[in-house]
């Protein structure tokens, strides 16, 4: 299950972004992985900064945790937020057990 939310700061220029980013050679620069949740920071060179986020349904105190400095970060209550896209995936996801279904998205930070 893949969701979209509506009342995120979503920059006009998104497709522009992607295509940028799939173009330019990207490092991890970590990885972090609970129960529910992954968090994947990545350096697109000479671009800027991509944060990949998945969080899913049997979320537990680390996960709201990170869920709420993301909040503070991005400028909106996921809480709060509509979901405007749904579409099915394969699932479970090998690394998430016990959950039915996740959230995912992107943070991108440019250089200055």
């Amino acid at each position: 299950m893949f969701q979209t939310f509506k009342n995120l700061k979503t920059s006009d220029r998104a497709g522009e972004i992607l295509k940028a980013i799939s173009t330019v050679d990207t490092t991890c620069n970590s990885r972090v992985y609970t129960a529910a949740s992954g968090v994947v920071a990545m350096t697109a060179h000479g671009l800027g900064s991509v944060t990949c986020v998945t969080i899913a349904d049997n979320m537990a105190e680390p996960e709201r945790k990170m869920l709420m400095e993301l909040e503070a970060r991005i400028g909106c209550c996921l809480g709060d937020a509509e979901i405007i896209l749904r579409e099915e995936c394969d699932w479970p996801h090998p690394q998430m057990k016990g959950s039915t279904c996740f959230i995912q998205f992107e943070i991108f930070e440019e250089y200055v």
